[in-house]
């Protein structure tokens, strides 16, 4: 199987902000690009110290990465993508949109506060100006306000994350 999250518990050596055995490859483009972004960042010395210093909120994104995973593997297994390519947000519900609007934030967070390998911050900051093109659309923002305040489980997340400036 090429997508799919493992069953059991996750585990990490170290502290990644995605689960290292996830493997998300056949979701829509805009989640996987999402978990991409999360999962580079997770490797970079900088967000890993951040991670050992925070565990409440390493734990609380790495579940935000599961659940940004869950619901491209939903969207995928509705049978409405045409392929892994397409890029419609349209197929996530609100709450969903929503997670993965907090997991935009969180990477943005991490690319500003500086200190990132060039690299991985240039790469983050790719991935950003792509993900954006989503997040201006009415259609996101209007999802997003419909689901606030989000699931109980990521309030203080979002309450510790600074919603990002749109590049």
């Amino acid at each position: 199987m090429n997508a799919g999250r493992p069953s059991g518990h996750h585990e990490q050596s170290e502290p990644g902000l995605v689960p290292d055995r996830l493997l998300y490859d056949n979701v829509p483009m805009f989640a996987y690009r999402t978990l991409s972004t999360l999962w580079m960042l997770g490797q970079d010395p900088v967000v890993r110290q951040y991670a050992r210093a925070n565990p409440e909120a390493h734990q609380a994104i790495v579940a935000l990465s599961l659940a940004v995973a869950d619901a491209g593997l939903r969207v995928r297994d509705s049978g409405q993508m045409r392929d892994r390519f397409e890029d419609d947000p349209r197929r996530f519900t609100a709450g969903e949109i929503w997670l993965c609007d907090l997991a935009i934030d969180v990477a943005a967070m991490f690319e500003a506060n500086g200190g990132l390998g060039p690299d991985v911050r240039r790469d983050t900051r790719y991935g950003l100006e792509k993900l954006d093109e989503h997040v201006h659309s009415h259609h996101w923002q209007k999802e997003v306000r419909s689901a606030a305040p989000g699931p109980q489980e990521f309030q203080a997340l979002r309450a510790l994350v600074p919603r990002h400036k749109r590049h």
